[in-house]
């Protein structure tokens, strides 16, 4: 299938070609965007061209956002090269594979405006809900493999950065009315303006309503931001900007294979789970306050202090045994960075990042509930499974250095050393044994260290293009719910022998731009050592230790071409291979019979891993027609085993989407998307779970409309 949508790409080129090419006006239009898309910050927290940069970082803009007019980023995030973003049950929520397999675990940091929407000693792999994505958006980035010098914990397969829209030189106010099937609505709005010559500010919002298009998916969500930014000087700027939000979303399960074929629209709850309305509730606060100062253009120092505040209250719907979970986590922190620009064309980079974290975490049982199957028992209303508070310090210095080693060729090498600690505090009453295989902890202390190594060589071929080679060491950390509340808890000792997971990134890359066109190559191995897998100890008590060798290796292929006034093309492909070279699970587990349990994956491919990830959009905007714009979106996920025991493989899916946008005059505009065109029914995720087929459907032909009035 994915051979046949490049041959019909390559006619598609092949016949527009003979297009009239005037009107050059629209192609150097392009052209600027084309230059504004090699420029990033992610990487350093500053613009630097993307050739200048040893690593693959790459975007989406906001002409692209406005065309998509997505209701979830993956709706945008998606057309980057190896970037796979799920929308799980058609709500709010997701999870990702980037350079992984598709995965819930922490190995992604999630930045707004280069600031973390989220500890990593509390990660939640829906954090993207957390930003302003619904009312304040102006860019998408994404640093691919593990982050520079700046970043710590879960930097490991990619960096995700949320930019926020800057505020415009004259007052502008904007409305926007979003409307689809299945009751979906969302009202959202923006003034910007100079308040005086030194002082401005934006704010903006939405209100979003959904009923899903599967049973008990609907969700609302309120959001709110508001950026104030203050000229000190001509060389100091202070921005100060909030971020609050509210969720509220009805939570459904995957499928068993039987229901997914029959009617994929059902919600994969039982009556009585569903009698208690499950629900996901979560607020988010944060606060920043960032100040720059330049001094001679050879010293920038940059402080940027923060707060948040975020709750997640919801029903564990993929447990049997539907417990609640309600969560709370409060943080202070502060990213404090100096950078000098040396005579000799050389670069130094200074850096320290605190932060104060306190989180409540609480969990029970709703109603009393008897499961079935293998290990089937009866839980009882009011147990509670875990009530504590953990504090976590985490502080990490970094340095970084770029200097040219000749006139093409560029050396950057970094270092950042992390500490963490962790005080955790157990409100239970009871130390051991709790039921249902779980063991209570009592008050401990446990603290994590450090040092990654970076180094890359970065050399211009020429003023458009440039080759790279990079060395990035990261890791993970185990999370406060991953110490200490498991459903069936770790040991003390278990606990002080666990380390932290690390990885070694090997990449090369080469990219080149042209004023018509643009390629980005990059080829990398990822060995992860020390995976946090699941043991059990002689009692048959789980937890968690240090036993896996994994490798991800694939290569990310990105091209864009500009071949008339009329036409354009973008493809983002990646090919993968995810594999285990050491792995066994359930060590020491025994049956009844006194059989070892344990199971060995090494050698095995991951599963939830697709073969390859592509993304192809075709867009059309008429040089005799020029307020409108349109996009044909194919996206191939290849397919994958949905084991890790490699018993049984998914087919992947081939969707295509068609989106419209209208410029009907400078302030009024309208988008149509149809999402879905050919209503494939689908799975976007398939594994065998507890020894089940489990299916997550995608979302069938939809239409979505919007309404955007700017003055």
């Amino acid at each position: 299938m994915l051979n046949n949508i490049f041959k019909l790409s390559a006619i598609a080129i092949a016949f527009t070609g003979i297009w009239d090419c005037a009107h050059a006006e629209i192609i150097e239009d392009e052209q600027e965007q084309m230059k504004l898309e090699r420029i990033t910050i992610t990487a350093n927290r500053r613009e630097e061209f993307n050739t200048d940069l040893a690593m693959s970082v790459q975007g989406v803009n906001g002409k692209e956002l406005d065309l998509d007019n997505g209701q979830h980023l993956a709706e945008s995030i998606n057309s980057i090269s190896g970037v796979l973003l799920n929308q799980l049950q058609g709500a709010q929520g997701h999870n990702t594979a980037i350079r992984m397999p598709i995965n819930y675990g922490g190995y992604y940091l999630y930045l707004q405006d280069n600031i973390p929407l989220q500890s990593p000693a509390f990660f939640n792999h829906n954090a993207l809900w957390w930003s302003s994505f619904n009312s304040n958006i102006s860019r998408i980035e994404v640093l691919k493999g593990a982050g520079t010098a700046l970043y710590g914990s879960g930097a490991v397969a990619a960096t995700v950065n949320i930019l926020s829209e800057s505020i415009a030189k004259s007052p502008q106010t904007s409305t926007v009315f979003n409307g689809g099937e299945n009751n979906y609505s969302k009202f959202g709005f923006s003034h910007s303006r100079q308040v005086s010559d030194n002082n401005s500010i934006r704010v903006s919002g939405s209100i979003l309503k959904n009923d899903g298009w599967r049973d008990h998916t609907g969700s609302k969500r309120t959001e709110i931001t508001v950026r104030h930014e203050y000229q000190i000087n001509n060389n100091q700027t202070l921005v100060n900007s909030i971020i609050a939000s509210d969720l509220e979303q009805q939570m459904a399960s995957s499928l068993s294979e039987e229901t997914f074929n029959s009617d994929p629209t059902d919600s994969g709850l039982s009556a009585a789970v569903l009698a208690t309305d499950p629900k996901r509730k979560s607020k988010y606060l944060r606060f920043t306050s960032k100040w720059t100062n330049y001094i001679d253009n050879d010293l920038y120092i940059s402080l940027i202090s923060y707060y948040r505040h975020r709750t997640n209250n919801y029903t564990a719907t993929w447990n049997n045994n539907m417990p609640i979970v309600e969560s709370s986590v409060d943080s202070l922190g502060l990213l404090a960075m100096i950078d000098l620009d040396h005579q000799d064309d050389s670069e130094t980079t200074f850096g320290l990042d605190i932060e104060l974290s306190d989180g409540d975490q609480f969990s029970y049982q709703p109603m009393t509930i008897t499961t079935t199957g293998w290990g089937g028992e009866t839980f009882n209303e009011g147990e509670r499974f875990y009530d504590d508070t953990t504090r976590y310090l985490g502080v990490s210095p970094y340095a970084q250095h770029r200097r040219s080693l000749t006139k093409n060729l560029a050396l950057t090498v970094g270092l950042r050393y992390d500490y963490a600690n962790y005080d955790f505090d157990n409100y239970l009453g009871v130390v051991g044994d709790i039921g249902h295989g779980a063991q209570s902890l009592a008050d401990r202390q446990d603290s994590f260290t450090h040092l990654s190594p970076k180094m890359s060589l970065n050399y211009h071929l020429s003023q458009e293009s440039s080759v790279y080679l990079r060395y990035a060491n990261s890791f993970r950390m185990p999370t406060a719910g991953s110490l200490y509340h498991l459903k069936t808890s770790d040991s003390n000792t278990a606990i002080s022998d666990i380390k932290p997971e690390l990885s070694n990134t090997y990449e090369v890359g080469y990219k080149v731009n042209f004023d018509f066109a643009s390629f980005d190559m990059a080829a990398y191995s990822m060995n992860v050592d020390d995976a946090i897998v699941n043991a059990y100890n002689d009692s048959g008590i789980r937890y968690q230790t240090n036993a896996g060798k994994i490798t991800h290796r694939g290569i990310e292929l990105s091209a864009n071409w500009q071949f008339n006034p009329s036409f354009d093309i973008s493809v983002a492909y990646s090919r993968v291979k995810h594999k285990f070279d050491e792995f066994i699970i359930d060590a020491g587990r025994v049956d009844q019979q006194g059989n070892s349990r344990a199971k060995n994956y090494s050698g095995n491919e991951m599963k939830m891993a697709p073969e390859h990830i592509a993304n192809i959009r075709l867009r059309y905007h008429p040089v005799k027609f020029s307020s409108l714009s349109s996009m044909l979106e194919i996206q191939s996920i290849g397919d994958y085993w949905m084991d890790d025991e490699n018993s049984q493989n998914y087919d992947g899916y081939t969707v295509a989407n068609l989106k419209l946008r209208y410029q009907a005059n400078p302030k009024l505009s309208f988008n149509a998307r149809l999402s879905n065109l050919t209503d494939k029914k689908y799975a976007q995720q398939a594994e065998i779970s507890y020894g089940k087929n489990r299916f997550s459907p995608g979302v069938p032909r939809t239409l979505y409309f919007s309404m955007n009035y700017q003055w």
